[in-house]
């Protein structure tokens, strides 16, 4: 019987996939990081084998498998995302793109998933060298195999960040930040595995092995919070290029709807900790803040009658699901609401001016850089990669008068920046200031920065429905 191999891909996958997989399967950047992990891993494996002694040479080989896999995906294959989106864009050849038909989510998600797939298959290369080091003995099999995949999904969101983000205009956002941010937060997340591994005497491996309530819970919230990510960060991307009849926005923001929904039902019932809920809101609100408060879009009426076929319900869902930065705002605060009355529903907890505070700056710093946007009429891709650089600024500006603060020995210094979001978070650990003060001051300005958007956008919004039913009149 003659067994007839597949000659080239199946047509049930995207042609997009397909494209690219072609292109990055042929890539020197690909089959050097390939042909070099191979190398050198076979070559240290076997030095590691006869130079260490058979109690080590287990955990040896081990750590060695891991840590070079962890360089190849982690840090070398999202890089390659970086230009992604950007030489599509510098070629012009998006449009033509849209002239066969595909979505700009088939585009963004066929260049994803064409890099994740390469990814994929250096993953596959490792299960030999695993095989030679379970010979070895001393293997904690389910600890290695859920420490690799968990490798494999960070890097599979690692990918998305630098893919979604490779659509902005700005050099310093698709090409500088995450060839600084990955290597870094990639050792930060070494450092912290390390750490949380061996706090109970025990190996790395044995976190992961899921054995304890803990690491379950742990690795659960953990590839979930991969996926909600990945997802948002990859809509950024289509957002970026997608044309204004493709709304994006509705589903980002049920999304995000339900995942705060989900998050305030379980912290009521589960959390007793008034500071876990806000890093956890803070982290769910981050990515929707980012792409809703910059939505750059206009309202088509293709867009907007979907909405108006289900009468005053849609209209009314319109306010807060539109793709428009203004409806973004509505929505925004809406989830502020849905988390502010979770959190004085948190069982056994109290809450103390210094958590009310960090909450509010918390909030005014995603709110803050999206008002200066709007203030400052910046318009198209630009609003998405400003309002990150300005989040960014903020941040180091607060952190630098910090220093300047510590090393006056007086804080007195920061009331004069008080009105910057992030200033205000680190003026809760004493240092001779008012508790009392500083939560008046802190809830005035994040009420006048709450007040000035909500008109703004009100204004936006009452004007975009009006041009709207202008032109279909």
């Amino acid at each position: 019987m003659k067994i007839s191999f597949p000659q080239d891909f199946p047509d049930r996958l995207s042609p997009m996939l397909v494209k690219e997989l072609r292109q990055g399967l042929r890539t020197r950047s690909f089959i050097g990081v390939f042909l070099t992990l191979q190398i050198v891993l076979g070559i240290i494996l076997l030095g590691a084998g006869s130079a260490a002694t058979s109690d080590q040479a287990g955990s040896t080989i081990s750590n060695i498998i891991f840590i070079f896999f962890s360089i190849a995906v982690i840090i070398i294959q999202p890089m390659r995302g970086m230009t992604a989106l950007s030489s599509e864009i510098k070629g012009n050849t998006i449009d033509m793109m849209v002239l066969t038909r595909l979505s700009a989510w088939r585009i963004v998600a066929g260049k994803w998933s064409a890099l994740v797939s390469q990814s994929a298959l250096i993953l596959v290369t490792i299960i030999p060298y695993l095989i030679l080091r379970y010979f070895f003995g001393g293997m904690n099999l389910i600890g290695e195999v859920v420490m690799l995949i968990l490798i494999f999904i960070s890097s599979a969101t690692l990918t998305a960040i630098t893919v979604g983000l490779s659509a902005s205009p700005s050099v310093i956002l698709r090409s500088i930040l995450p060839m600084v941010g990955i290597p870094l937060g990639a050792y930060a997340a070494l450092m912290m595995i390390l750490f949380s591994g061996m706090g109970g005497g025990g190996s790395v491996f044995d976190f992961f092995s899921l054995e304890s309530t803990e690491s379950k819970i742990a690795i659960s919230l953990y590839i979930t919070a991969c996926l909600y990510y990945g997802f948002f960060l990859l809509s950024i991307g289509t957002s970026l290029i997608a044309p204004h009849a493709e709304n994006y926005s509705t589903l980002r923001r049920v999304v995000a709807c339900f995942v705060t929904i989900a998050a305030a039902a379980i912290g009521i019932i589960y959390c007793d900790d008034v500071d876990v809920m806000l890093v956890v809101y803070y982290l769910i609100f981050a990515p929707i803040f980012t792409i809703s408060l910059t939505e750059f879009g206009t309202l088509v009426p293709p867009v907007v009658q979907k909405f108006n076929r289900y009468g005053i319900l849609g209209r009314f869902l319109g306010i807060f699901l539109l793709p428009t930065w203004a409806t973004g705002v509505f929505f925004c605060y809406l989830l502020t609401c849905i988390a502010g009355i979770s959190l004085f529903l948190v069982r056994d907890s109290y809450i103390n001016n210094d958590s009310i505070v960090v909450g509010m700056g918390l909030l005014s710093g995603m709110v803050f850089p999206a008002l200066l946007v709007n203030l400052f009429k910046m318009y198209g891709p630009s609003r998405v990669s400003n309002y990150i650089l300005f989040s960014v600024a903020s941040g180091i500006i607060a952190l630098t008068l910090m220093g300047i603060a510590e090393s006056l020995s007086s804080k007195g210094l920061l009331w004069l920046f008080v009105w910057i979001p992030p200033v205000s978070m680190t003026m809760t650990d004493g240092g001779g200031i008012n508790d009392d003060a500083l939560l008046v001051a802190t809830a005035f300005f994040n009420m006048l920065y709450f007040a000035i958007f909500i008109c703004m956008a009100a204004r936006n919004y009452r004007r975009s429905i009006r041009e709207l039913n202008h032109s279909g009149s």
